[in-house]
């Protein structure tokens, strides 16, 4: 299974999602946790440091894991004609979730022998004025489209705030999208406008809304009312996680009163159909092989698709 995790900064998405990674852990599954925020909040969270030398998006990292991935596929036409979008094909290599994987044993932080971290990384001071975080999700793309979890196992993304991932293909790489909602205003506005582009996007079936510091019934029916609809679970607010952070502590699921928002959660998910997501995959590809500066940067990408 792939999830994200995402919602309005500040809702707590990047807590829930080191929870529901700490929950998975206790029930025995093999995990991958990807920070994926340009805050680098979720690593952090789950004890990891994010190196910037580490990161996913740096230049050394990014063009061997490319390296790897591309394998013996000759669509491609080599490491530096990946774009964002760019599919597996013949002869590419697949990633899994085993610890000798060379993708996660190379780039991953490893909790323990069934749980690795993995972080994108952020702006630089040599990025300013030089481009968007879009650039640096390009490798996750690459990743997460290449990734074959087996049965049981769990790959965990933490995204940046907002609606960012319909600018590019991750909306469309993950078997769940949890948008994370405060009761406010401002919060449930980014939800309202994230299952607008999830309709458009043909993922609405997809996406699934947490309330998340909700203190008391009143909470609970103004985000019935306002995201006209039941949330999938609702997290209480709990003294004992923010005691956890105020001491400098990670948050496990032990802090929480208990864990019935992160069950529901596991127990929602089931796998989109390979077929669906390949046919989605290669329309964004074919979209994105279309533009000027594509073509312009990379030449003609349209037969990396078969």
């Amino acid at each position: 299974m792939k999830i994200a995790f995402t919602g309005k900064g500040g809702s707590g998405k990047s807590t829930l999602a080191a929870l529901f990674v700490g929950y998975l852990r206790t029930t025995g599954h093999r995990v991958l946790a990807i920070d994926a925020d340009v805050n680098v909040h979720l690593a952090p969270l789950l004890g990891v440091t994010a190196d910037r030398r580490a990161a996913l998006s740096h230049p050394d990292n990014a063009a061997a894991v490319r390296r790897h991935l591309l394998g013996a596929n000759t669509l491609v036409g080599g490491v530096e004609r990946f774009v964002a979008t760019t599919p597996p094909g013949p002869g590419s290599r697949l990633v899994t979730l085993d610890a000798a994987d060379p993708v996660l044993a190379g780039h991953g932080v490893a909790l323990d022998e069934r749980t690795h971290v993995m972080h994108v990384g952020t702006y630089e001071p040599e990025d300013i004025g030089g481009g968007c975080y879009h650039g640096h999700l390009a490798i996750l793309e690459n990743l997460l489209s290449h990734l074959r979890p087996a049965p049981g196992d769990w790959v965990v993304c933490d995204m940046v705030a907002g609606t960012d991932a319909f600018a590019n293909s991750l909306h469309a790489q993950f078997d769940a999208i949890v948008v994370v909602v405060e009761p406010t205003p401002e919060s449930v506005t980014v939800a309202r406008r994230y299952r607008e582009l999830a309709t458009a996007a043909g993922v609405a079936d997809l996406l699934v809304t947490v309330g998340n510091k909700v203190v008391d019934e009143t909470d609970a029916d103004y985000l019935r009312r306002e995201l006209r609809a039941e949330p999938l679970a609702v997290v209480p607010a709990q003294a004992g996680l923010r005691r956890a952070r105020q001491a400098g502590r990670c948050p496990l699921p032990e802090d929480l009163d208990d864990v019935t928002a992160l069950r529901a959660i596991a127990g929602h998910v089931r796998p989109v159909e390979a077929t669906r997501r390949a046919t989605r995959l290669r329309e964004l590809h074919l979209k994105l092989a279309g533009k000027d500066w594509v073509r312009s940067a990379y030449g003609d990408v349209t037969g990396q698709v078969v």
